[in-house]
C-alpha cells in the first residue's frame, strides 16, 4: 500500500525517541542520566500518527485512554480508534519490545481475547484528556485488539511461538512484530547505522493497516 508516513520514517522516529531519552530533559553540562526515560507515551502518540496519516477513513484517535463501562474494570488501551458513527472497531496496544513480560505474550493476549469478546456491542464513555470533554461510543461486534511489538529483539525466546499461536487461534486479538535484527535502542551505533541495519517487516505494517482500514 502507499504510505504517507512510511515504515522506514516511522522507525527513524522511534530511533530518535530512544536517543533523546538518554538526555536530561533540561540541559546542564553537569547533569547526566543513569537510565533513559521511558518512551512509551511518545511511542503511543507516534503510532497513532502513523495510523492516522495512512488511514483514509475519518476517525478520531485517543491515546492512553481509560475506557469505562458497566460491569467491567477500567482498561487502558494505548490507542482507541473511533469512527464518525461513534463506533470503535479497533484498539491498539503498542509495545517497544516484550522483555518486560517473562511469561510471554500468549497469556496477555488470551486475557484480552476474553475481554474483547465480553464488551462487543456495549456502550462506553471516555474523556478528552486536554479538554475533559466526555465522549460516548460503542464497541463494534467486530471489535479487534491489535498488539503491536516494535522489535523481536529483547522480546524473549517465546515471542515467535506466541506470535504463531495468537494469530492462528485467536479471533479478537492480532499480534504483530514490526522489526528484527537489531534493537532500535542499540548503543554502539549511530542513528543512521541502526536504521540501515534494522530489518523492517513491511508485511506486518501492511497487515495492520489492512485490518484497521474499513473503506
Amino acid at each position: 500500500m502507499h504510505y504517507k508516513m512510511t515504515p522506514v520514517e516511522y522507525f527513524k522516529k522511534i530511533i530518535e525517541l530512544y536517543f533523546n531519552s538518554r538526555e536530561p530533559k533540561y540541559y546542564n553540562p553537569n547533569i547526566f542520566r543513569g537510565r533513559s526515560t521511558s518512551i512509551s507515551s511518545e511511542l503511543e502518540d507516534l503510532t497513532a500518527l502513523f495510523i492516522a496519516l495512512n488511514n483514509p477513513d475519518s476517525c478520531n484517535y485517543f491515546t492512553d485512554q481509560p475506557l469505562r463501562f458497566q460491569g467491567s474494570k477500567t482498561k487502558y488501551p494505548d490507542i482507541v480508534i473511533q469512527h464518525e458513527n461513534k463506533v470503535i472497531y479497533d484498539l491498539v496496544d503498542m509495545k517497544a519490545d516484550t522483555g518486560w513480560n517473562r511469561d510471554g505474550m500468549l497469556k496477555f493476549c488470551a486475557e484480552w481475547e476474553d475481554y474483547i469478546e465480553s464488551v462487543k456491542g456495549k456502550e462506553t464513555q471516555f474523556i478528552n484528556g486536554k479538554t475533559k470533554e466526555k465522549h460516548c461510543g460503542e464497541f463494534s461486534m467486530d471489535l479487534k485488539y491489535h498488539v503491536v511489538v516494535a522489535t523481536e529483539v529483547n522480546s524473549g525466546k517465546r515471542i515467535l511461538e506466541d506470535y504463531k499461536l495468537v494469530n492462528e487461534k485467536f479471533i479478537n486479538v492480532e499480534l504483530y512484530i514490526l522489526s528484527k535484527g537489531i534493537h532500535p535502542n542499540s548503543y554502539s551505533l549511530s542513528q543512521d547505522e541502526i536504521l540501515k541495519k534494522i530489518f523492517i517487516n513491511n508485511t506486518e505494517f501492511d497487515r495492520l493497516m489492512s485490518a484497521i482500514i474499513k473503506s
